[in-house]
């Protein structure tokens, strides 16, 4: 799993090791399943791999959190393997301990606000100043994590006002109505609320607030 708003890359801390600052990890082609390693003998000194357990900082788009993860050590001359699932689920521990720490939408909340504004992945990508539309469909799935900066942007498409700013900048044509919204005539939408009197056009005011 790739995490953060573009290909940022991760930088994991250990704090198991007193004389590394940073953790080593073997190349993808040497971690093999869980299932695989659990118990298995090391050919190199005759000692099998147990499972053992260390703390580590994952970082990414400016956030930070620690969190547990396990690995296998050899019983007999301590050597160490990481398998692919090992990282992910420590991976997926530390990206909803950042969404929860920072308060940041979850992948379904993105993808519903999207399919509320009636736009594609390209175009709701447009609304934030050109973010590219992988990173939205990373965002949709999961694959990567906005940082605060970005989420208070999304966040601000729910203002009426915001979205039609936004997308007369960003050259997206906006849907005149959704399923959820009422009409130009002041229909009550879902929520209770009362629908815009104004459609919502591509030749929408130059900035927010403007008639």
């Amino acid at each position: 799993m790739v995490v953060g708003t573009g290909h940022s890359r991760i930088i994991l801390h250990s704090h198991t090791s007193p004389g590394s600052r940073f953790t080593v990890f073997p190349l993808l082609s040497d971690m093999t399943s869980d299932s695989l390693l659990d118990g298995h003998l090391h050919r190199h000194c005759g000692g099998r791999y147990a499972r053992a357990s260390e703390s580590v900082t994952i970082r990414v788009s400016g956030m930070s959190a620690v969190v547990d993860r396990t690995f296998f050590r050899c019983d007999r001359c301590g050597d160490e393997r990481r398998t692919v699932e090992q990282r992910e689920l420590a991976e997926q521990a530390a990206v909803a301990a950042m969404r929860d720490e920072h308060g940041l939408l979850k992948p379904k909340e993105i993808r519903q606000r999207r399919e509320r504004i009636g736009v594609t992945t390209a175009q709701f990508g447009d609304l934030l100043f050109g973010v590219p539309q992988g990173i939205v469909a990373g965002w949709e799935k999961g694959r990567y994590l906005q940082n605060p900066q970005v989420d208070a942007l999304i966040r601000s498409l729910d203002d009426p006002e915001t979205l039609v700013y936004r997308a007369a900048r960003g050259g997206v044509v906006l849907p005149q109505s959704s399923e959820s919204e009422g009409t130009e005539d002041g229909t009550v939408t879902e929520d209770g609320n009362a629908a815009p009197q104004r459609l919502v056009e591509a030749n929408a005011p130059s900035s927010p607030g403007e008639a």
